[in-house]
């Protein structure tokens, strides 16, 4: 029964996933939009990213927060140096790479979903990330992307802080 309902789960988030791409690529590309618009659509990746697996699993879907976004903002441009550390008070992805975008950041933690044993509640590698993005308490969501420095010329780093925090051990995510 579990590898089914994860063979489900699976194809549900791609076709999302394939979904979101699609109408990504009709329209202009980001740098192309005018800024506040630019803006508007990047949260809106993030939040829509999140909620796709969050609704696969029967969970309840975040809303952004201005506040919380306002505090990944303050942390990602001490991130400039695209040395990745996160910042104190928990509850915070990061992500790293070239041209990054929010959509291929919540990609990079939602693939840790292999490393996540749902029976034993456990990773089995890297899963840190993906739980706390379907941490069941979990409502509030607020993400920054920022342009990384020489040498890391072309490199973005993204921060997403999440209120409340999740992952705490001993606790399953949903």
């Amino acid at each position: 029964m579990g590898h089914w309902r994860n063979m489900i789960l699976v194809v549900i988030v791609s076709m999302a996933i394939l979904h979101l791409s699609h109408a990504h690529n009709k329209e202009l590309p980001p740098k192309k939009l005018p800024p506040k618009e630019r803006a508007n659509k990047e949260q809106n990746d993030y939040v829509d990213m999140h909620n796709c697996i969050r609704k696969a699993l029967g969970l309840p879907p975040l809303c952004w927060d201005n506040k919380v976004a306002k505090r990944a903002k303050a942390w990602s441009n001490k991130l400039k140096n695209c040395q990745l550390v996160h910042s104190e008070g928990g509850g915070e992805n990061l992500a790293m790479g070239p041209n990054l975008t929010a959509l291929w950041a919540v990609q990079l933690w939602l693939d840790e979903r292999k490393n996540y044993d749902i029976c034993k509640n456990q990773c089995t590698g890297a899963c840190g990330h993906y739980t706390q993005v379907v941490w069941k308490n979990t409502k509030h969501l607020g993400c920054a992307r920022v342009k990384c420095d020489a040498p890391y010329e072309g490199y973005y780093a993204v921060v997403c802080n999440y209120d409340p925090p999740g992952n705490y051990i001993g606790e399953r995510p949903y």
